[in-house]
């Protein structure tokens, strides 16, 4: 007796690489005891691909300034072809909580997030910011994918301000004092260092 029969693959076969499949007959002797064979036929499946896709976007994406937020989105996506779990996301600006999660080949992940922008994001011109997806393949290896967003900043301005006053400003006669008080203010955008003073009277 020949039998034959279907049977549709399943993404836990490729996961695993191959299709083990027994076959079982059993019957009766004429003294009515088990008669039983067995067979098996091993099928593998396509070669493993385990891949993951990471794209990152901003919004805006330039002119930002010291306390305005960026908000960031993140899509993984499972570009290969067999099942990747437990993956996790990090980011080179800000710690993100989100869950470890599981993706089927095709399935995607949307992720949001903010950040708020620094003085020393101005000073730089630009945020650089990466954000990275690690899982695990049905082996327990590794997969990773990373993308980056670059933000530009407003453009620099650097600038200070000079305040000076004296007391008293009139009147005055040799031999007294003259007190003078120099404000000085960072009035542009970015940070200004190694800023020296100088009198044209004193040292």
């Amino acid at each position: 007796k020949t039998v034959t029969y279907e049977y549709t693959v399943t993404q836990a076969d490729v996961d695993a690489g191959k299709i083990d499949n027994i076959a079982t007959a059993t019957g009766k002797d004429p003294k009515n005891a088990n008669v039983t064979a067995s067979d098996d036929a091993e099928v593998t499946t396509v070669a493993a691909d385990a891949k993951l896709t990471v794209e990152k976007t901003a919004d805006p994406t330039s002119d930002v300034k010291v306390g305005d937020t960026v908000t960031y989105t993140v899509v993984v996506t499972n570009s290969g072809n067999v099942t990747v779990t437990g993956i996790t996301l990090s980011d080179t600006l800000v710690t993100l909580n989100e869950a470890a999660f599981t993706l089927a080949p095709a399935g995607t992940k949307t992720v949001k997030y903010e950040y708020t922008v620094t003085q020393a994001d101005v000073d730089a011109g630009k945020i650089d910011n990466t954000a990275t997806a690690t899982g695990k393949d049905p082996k327990n290896n590794d997969v990773t994918a990373s993308d980056n967003a670059e933000v530009t900043t407003v453009a620099a301005e650097a600038a200070l301000t000079v305040e000076k006053t004296a007391v008293p400003t009139s009147e005055v006669k040799v031999g007294d004092k003259v007190n003078y008080t120099v404000t000085v203010t960072n009035s542009g955008n970015v940070t200004v260092s190694g800023i020296v003073l100088s009198d044209t009277l004193v040292t």
